[in-house]
């Protein structure tokens, strides 16, 4: 077992930035270093991760936090270990020598196709096995869409990695995948703790084609003499596959035992609880829900996401603000949106701009601005969109209490700067009736991958002792009763909007207004 003293190290792949974080045991995080993730559109429908890019930013952040803890009297031998993070689905083919062969999709490219259908499975089937919501977005679809579109370069392909996987090859020479990610791929069996043999042999791949798929919080392998040159740590420090970001990120927020609900906000939306036990298809609702391995070993992970949160936030600030954006009318439009009346003067907004996700799994349908009018304000259509987000909350909450049993009162709060904005947090709390707890924790996601790492490392005994993070401040943020009881009546017709039943109940409640449509996807 390390010293308490120790440091632990996580990197986290995300979707816009590379994170690296050096942490403390306890949760305090002594260095942050972030680079931007490159993204390539080398045709239309195509987002591909630049892995160039991702190699010499991942040594250079790694570089300067060696530096960073040197300036702090830290030595790389205080590193007890690092894990390594990343966002799901997107893959990457290797040669029999370790060489990259092909681009690394995106997890919103959206040139694959779900093939679940052709295989003679039925989605009941493909949910108990992977845990999975029955989507196209996963990595053996990808598979399949790659080997029809290069049968020759498929070929040459010795062995299928997903990011996370990648980066922990690159750092310690071992190809090995983890659970929680490994889920994402649709490949695993999160029964077993294996790749499925089930799927392998519908979907006609090679089991000796994927990684070595190790239980959670495994040690990997030592850093390489290579890497260690590059980097300025300690050759042979302990490295490990933590898995799937969004878990991690739970990890981070204390989140291991059932009863607490995580609201994580990003480019993407995630509401997260822990499950004791795999739960099946009729469970969630008939598969309305990703139940699958959590980052902490015998914990699983109940989760709903909406695509496009502070993605939707983010694309009608730069709708509203004209051809030129700035940061000044961004600050102008939410002052306009705080003054706007709850309800927003009957506008509504269904948030889609990549699809709906849970609970309805639309991966087709699209964002829409309805029922303006020439008394509507810019700062009327932004609370919109904040109260519809807020809706989507309310509903997934809602089956969430319905598919555990548990009712918290108060929901853990998480995230980039939509986490920290008062007026989407006072929306949100006054729709759900809770209050909101956040912990003061940079890169959530980072800090529980190194957090993961602690657990294979025996700084840790069990998960629980990783997630007190007793140096973590917590802040509160209650809701309005106020405000909860006017969103109370207004709540009805913004459910109904996202359901797409506007004309059905919102429209009776409103006069005749226009209705204008914004269909658009996310766009890098």
């Amino acid at each position: 077992m390390r010293a308490p003293g120790s440091v632990i190290v996580g990197i986290d792949i995300g979707t816009t930035n590379l994170k690296v974080v050096a942490a403390r045991p306890g949760g305090h995080v002594e260095v942050v270093v972030r680079r931007s993730m490159v993204v390539d559109h080398p045709e239309p429908g195509a987002s591909e991760f630049n892995l160039d890019a991702l190699d010499a930013n991942l040594v250079s952040a790694l570089a300067e936090l060696a530096s960073a803890l040197d300036a702090k009297g830290i030595a790389p031998g205080s590193i007890a270990g690092i894990g390594v993070a990343s966002i799901g689905e997107s893959f990457v083919g290797l040669d029999a020598e370790g060489r990259r062969l092909t681009p690394c999709p995106t997890w919103f490219d959206r040139r694959a196709s779900n093939t679940r259908p052709g295989w003679g499975m039925d989605a009941a089937r493909w949910f108990d096995i992977t845990g999975m919501v029955d989507d196209d977005i996963y990595t053996v679809h990808r598979l399949a869409w790659w080997r029809n579109r290069d049968r020759a370069e498929w070929a040459r392909v010795r062995t299928w990695l997903m990011v996370a996987d990648y980066v922990t090859f690159r750092l310690a020479g071992r190809q090995v995948a983890s659970p929680s990610l490994a889920a994402r791929s649709g490949l695993a069996d999160r029964q077993t703790g294996d790749w499925s043999q089930a799927i392998l042999d519908a979907a006609g791949l090679d089991r000796g084609a994927l990684p070595l798929l190790q239980p959670s919080a495994s040690i990997a392998g030592g850093l390489t003499p290579e890497a260690a040159r590059a980097t300025g740590l300690l050759a042979g420090t302990p490295v490990v596959n933590a898995g799937h970001d969004h878990p991690c990120a739970g990890l981070g927020c204390g989140l291991v035992v059932p009863g607490r609900i995580m609201d994580s906000t990003g480019t993407s939306e995630a509401l997260k609880t822990v499950a004791p036990r795999p739960l099946s298809h009729a469970e969630v609702g008939g598969g309305r829900y990703d139940c699958y391995p959590h980052v902490v070993p015998g914990h699983f992970l109940l989760s709903g996401h909406i695509p496009s949160s502070g993605g939707m936030i983010d694309w009608l600030l730069r709708f509203l603000s004209g051809p030129r954006p700035t940061p000044e009318i961004a600050a102008l439009l939410w002052q306009s949106a705080e003054a706007a009346p709850p309800g927003s003067g009957g506008i509504r907004v269904s948030p889609f701009l990549a699809g709906t996700g849970a609970p309805w799994n639309d991966r087709e349908r699209r964002a829409d601005i309805s029922f303006v009018d020439a008394q509507s304000s810019p700062g009327a259509v932004l609370r919109a969109g904040v109260e519809a987000l807020a809706g989507w909350l309310s509903v997934n909450l809602s089956e969430f209490e319905t598919i555990t049993g548990c009712s918290p009162g108060t929901l853990t709060l998480t995230g980039g700067a939509a986490a920290r904005n008062p007026l989407i947090n006072a929306i949100k709390g006054a729709m759900i009736e809770r209050n909101f707890t956040r912990p003061d924790v940079q890169e959530a996601a980072g800090l529980g991958a190194a957090l993961v790492a602690g657990l294979a490392v025996e700084i840790f005994a069990t998960g629980e002792e990783a997630a007190r993070l007793p140096d973590v401040q917590w802040h509160d943020v209650p809701f309005d009763p106020a405000l909860a009881a006017t969103y109370g009546e207004i709540r009805p017709s913004i459910h109904a909007h996202l359901q797409g039943h506007a004309s059905s109940c919102a429209a009776r409640s409103l006069p005749e207004r226009a209705s204008i449509v914004r269909r658009a996807e996310l766009r890098e």
